[in-house]
């Protein structure tokens, strides 16, 4: 018996050392777990009227799931620098555009984001003020710079003082894991092409995927898409790549959640109400992948992360100012809607929209004349959001942030038949129009007004926003007009005879401003 005691405690030693490796991370079990915290199309960074999102209560979820797994990634799938009422406003001189966004977003501890369409609402200059200032990958696989027919090469991020730096087609992100597991994840980010701006060009979304994904086999363990895609297109993806295990996607802005094989399909609440935490698990040994998504709902339950709550509130109080400087009282209520309000682009740029109608009652109701019809650009309603419940000054804001006045112009009916005719092919883009006594016989492809044809040689007195008579909507540059000066009527164009502007010396004329007319109409009702 006494001679078995040295064999006994050395079976002891070797037990516990072996167990101790295990533990303590010194043997690569080949099992690694990496978290992806993800948003999509978030244009507020304070909470919303509901009491939900907020990217300081973001910035919360992000810091306890990495103090949980360090191995913790942030992404937002494209849809950040507009549209926003913040980004409409001046601040230090300048149109804010943007910058507010980049600044909550560094601060929170962006990872990458992918592009979205709306990342080019606004000029160049702007969008690469915004990548400069940022300190996060934009990763932008089918598209390009684009000068007149010419591609210039990717975008880029250039530091002051420093060369340009790409935005990659992809990036492999290094992950390791406390017993030595490591792991090489391929990311890369298309863009659906719903903002033709002159600067940007293009590809197949789901091609150009195919193709980066064929060119980083070898080159990782597991490949991630992120996508600004429609859900049908991020589920062609879906089935045209079975060994993607998780496309985190955005521009549908409702949380949704779809298996395709053994690809997971995510997007998570516009405006961060809620935000999807994706637990991914591979197994090297296996090269399988496993993945376990859970909807967070971001709300008052959550604390804000201090310094992003801090750079939130200068923000805000930024935005108060300019507003209060414009008559607005962000807090004031308006209305209570009886049902939601569609105000998606996908919606009100391809159909005549309830949100369009209220606007036109509204512009309607401010004339001064007797007209005959109303129009309204789509594109001038930018909340891209569904509304829902109480209504106050600052939802108006946020649905009409450009603002603009109200013109009631005299035209030949000539012209009104080729501004409407313009508005029917622009269906999907801004300058689809929204029509106030005003119908399209489909059969006959004829316009009627107040339910009569439309008579060429007649001159109708039309209620439309200023811009329009810019002439710097989408194939409508032939409605360019302004009076002439010093004459009671007649204008720069041939074919609109007069231009009624609204009363500067009359503080009570709403076609000042279309917010102002449009929250006095929704209180009257």
């Amino acid at each position: 018996m006494l001679r078995l005691q040295p064999l006994f405690w050395l079976f002891l030693l070797l037990f516990f050392s072996c167990r101790s490796a295990r533990l303590g991370g010194g043997q690569d079990d080949g099992l690694i777990d990496i978290v992806f915290l993800h948003l999509n199309d978030v244009y507020e960074i304070a909470p919303l009227s509901d009491g939900t999102g907020g990217l300081a209560r973001v910035a919360a979820v992000r810091q306890s799931l990495k103090t949980k797994n360090p191995n913790t990634y942030t992404i937002l799938a494209g849809d950040f620098i507009s549209p926003s009422v913040i980004g409409t406003l001046r601040h230090e001189g300048k149109r804010i555009r943007g910058r507010h966004m980049i600044d909550v977003l560094n601060t929170l501890g962006t990872d990458a984001v992918a592009f979205g369409n709306h990342e080019f609402d606004y000029d160049y200059d702007d969008l690469q003020a915004r990548i400069n200032e940022s300190n996060f990958l934009w990763l932008g696989t089918n598209i390009r710079r684009a000068q007149g027919d010419t591609l210039t090469g990717p975008f880029f991020k250039q530091a002051p003082g420093a060369l340009p730096v790409n935005c990659p087609d992809y990036t492999i992100v290094e992950f390791s894991d406390a017993d030595g597991t490591k792991l090489r994840v391929g990311l890369w980010g298309v863009t659906v092409a719903a903002n033709q701006k002159p600067y940007v060009r293009y590809t197949d979304p789901i091609e150009t995927a195919q193709r980066m994904y064929e060119r980083l086999q070898g080159e990782c363990d597991v490949q991630i898409g992120l996508t600004h895609l429609d859900i049908e297109d991020d589920l062609r993806l879906a089935a045209r790549l079975p060994e993607v295990p998780l496309i985190m996607g955005g521009h549908d802005h409702d949380n949704m959640l779809h298996r395709v094989g053994k690809t997971t399909v995510a997007k998570a609440d516009a405006n961060a109400r809620t935000v999807y935490v994706h637990r991914l698990r591979y197994d090297k040994r296996k090269r399988i992948a496993q993945v376990r998504s859970e909807l967070r709902r971001i709300d008052a339950s959550i604390p804000a992360e201090p310094n992003t709550a801090s750079v939130v509130a200068r923000w805000e109080k930024i935005k108060e100012e300019a507003l209060s400087n414009a008559g607005f009282n962000a807090t004031a209520r308006v209305t209570e809607l009886r049902a939601p309000l569609d105000c998606r682009e996908a919606y009100i740029r391809h159909q005549q929209a309830p949100v369009g109608q209220i606007i036109l009652s509204a512009m309607l109701a401010a004339a001064k004349g007797k007209p005959d019809c109303a129009v309204l650009n789509s594109g001038s309603i930018r909340v891209d959001d569904v509304l829902n419940g109480p209504l106050t000054e600052l939802d108006v804001v946020r649905m009409l942030p450009f603002g603009g006045g109200i013109r009631e112009a005299e035209m030949r009916g000539t012209l009104l038949q080729r501004m409407l005719d313009a508005g029917w092919r622009n269906k999907g883009k801004g300058g689809y129009l929204q029509l106030a006594h005003i119908e399209r016989d489909e059969a006959g492809g004829r316009w009627l007004i107040r339910g009569t044809p439309l008579e060429p040689a007649r001159i109708y007195r039309v209620v439309m926003p200023d811009f329009l008579l810019t002439g710097q909507e989408t194939n409508m540059d032939f409605l360019k007009a302004e009076p002439l000066p010093g004459e009671a009527s007649g204008t720069s164009n041939p074919d609109i005879l007069r231009i009624d502007k609204p009363d500067p010396n009359n503080p009570n004329d709403l076609r000042k401003d279309i917010r102002h007319a449009l929250i006095h109409y929704w209180r009257q009702q």
